[in-house]
């Protein structure tokens, strides 16, 4: 027998595989923990090589930063930056302007090979100049073409003569190449080559470095062609370094996306048998099961669609009469006007 009112459909339950027991569950399985293993591994591997970028970036930054700071400075004592003991420069020390006088010893002119100046190939022009101090600073006076043959330029210009204020930038040797050159001519602006044949022409001892040369007063032409200013770059370290930061946060990525679609899937088909369970249970008690009587049969009442029964009109309840009025009267009438007729 009903009762009348509407059971409530059960609560859906949450879908299995989700949140963060989910996130344990597959921790658990062995496919999907070789996955963080490997993604953890790889990450690891691009964070090395972006931390191998970034202090590479900075290494080139500290060779930059002489050349940055120094290039433009005033001009200084030699002394100061180039002892005459032969002591190397100082690493923030170079790149720094000297003025000093003295007069070039042409027959100690050493040429460097492969020298690149702009698109082309040729030879740099290193004359010692010499000091009154009984020492002697190789000054790079500048670069010329290479000549018709492989073997030397065409022509060399001269120094000028005499007694040579020049101004120029103090540099450190180069390392040594092994190489065979022809004679006069070395394959890096190394101590032991240049010594062996400025020695040879009997120049004075050199400083613990050389110069490269800015001006010269007075100036000789024809003249090789000046040094040009180096080109301040850092290189792509820095982008190498953000793309490796990149792809380690990548690979993790990867595995929890991954991981998200997997719980995904298998928490549908499990959403999908609890709705159809709560649709069953809200509708199958009101339905009725083909066959059966309306509701009205079962109770004895008319059947759908069948002759109606007359119905009794319900008496009017009377109203209490007050006291010294004619509502009693009133009343009577109308329920004898109310009585059927017979």
């Amino acid at each position: 027998m009903s009762t009348g009112t509407t059971p409530l459909p059960p609560t859906a339950a949450t879908p299995p595989g989700t949140g963060v027991r989910g996130v344990l569950g597959l921790l658990r399985e062995p496919g999907w923990r070789r996955g963080l293993a490997l993604a953890l591994a790889v990450a690891a591997v691009c964070l090395v090589l972006g931390q191998w970028q970034w202090h590479r970036r900075q290494d080139r930054l500290d060779a930059n930063a002489p050349l940055v700071s120094n290039y433009d400075a005033a001009p200084v004592a030699l002394d100061a930056v180039l002892p005459a003991d032969g002591s190397p420069p100082a690493e923030d020390d170079l790149w720094t302007p000297v003025r000093v006088s003295g007069s070039y010893a042409p027959e100690g002119t050493v040429l460097v090979r492969n020298r690149q100046h702009g698109q082309a190939v040729g030879y740099d022009v290193l004359v010692p100049l010499v000091l009154a101090d009984g020492t002697a600073l190789l000054v790079d006076r500048g670069w010329v073409p290479a000549g018709s043959t492989s073997s030397a330029p065409d022509a060399v210009p001269a120094p000028p003569r005499g007694t040579v204020s020049v101004t120029a930038r103090v540099r450190a040797w180069e390392p040594a190449r092994d190489s065979t050159v022809p004679q006069g001519q070395v394959a890096s602006i190394a101590p032991g080559p240049v010594a062996e044949v400025t020695g040879a022409a009997g120049v004075p001892p050199l400083r613990g470095g050389y110069a490269v040369l800015a001006s010269e007063d007075p100036a000789a032409l024809p003249a090789p062609a000046t040094a040009e200013r180096p080109e301040v770059d850092e290189g792509p370290h820095l982008a190498y370094t953000v793309q490796w930061y990149g792809f380690a946060l990548t690979a993790l990525v990867v595995w929890v996306v991954a991981g998200r679609r997997e719980l995904q899937a298998r928490a549908l088909p499990a959403a999908t048998g609890a709705d159809g369970a709560s649709a069953g249970a809200g509708s199958g008690g009101d339905a009725p099961r083909p066959g059966s009587a309306p509701e009205g049969a079962r109770r004895g009442g008319p059947a759908a669609g069948g002759p109606t029964a007359p119905t009794r009109r319900p008496a009017r309840r009377a109203r209490p009469a007050r006291p010294g009025s004619d509502e009693e009267a009133e009343d009577l009438e109308v329920e004898a006007g109310a009585r059927p007729r017979r």
